[in-house]
């Protein structure tokens, strides 16, 4: 990926800050290697994620959501679209 939706890296390597931002990729890259998912789909998605920073919080307020909370955001979103994981945001089923 490329522009705001590429992979931090430094020295060419992938740049994890924590273990669940670790998890989120391998389970993100995983689930679209079996076919669950578009790559390009997700991609979409997650400039999306990104481009509504934007909008509200500036990139250097402490509290914006990192790139892996994007990467998060992204991936439910996609999954939930697909049937494959509930979406968190739509109101229960009476």
């Amino acid at each position: 990926m490329e522009g705001m939706a590429a992979l931090p890296r430094r020295s060419g390597e992938l740049v994890f800050h924590d273990a669940w931002e670790r998890r989120a990729f391998a389970i993100a890259v995983a689930l679209c290697e079996r076919g669950l998912y578009d790559w390009d789909v997700f991609r979409a998605q997650l400039i999306a994620e990104i481009d509504q920073l934007g909008a509200g919080r500036e990139a250097s307020d402490p509290a914006a959501p990192g790139y892996y909370e994007h990467w998060l955001a992204s991936l439910e979103k996609v999954l939930a679209r697909r049937g494959i994981a509930p979406d968190e945001d739509a109101p229960p089923d009476d």
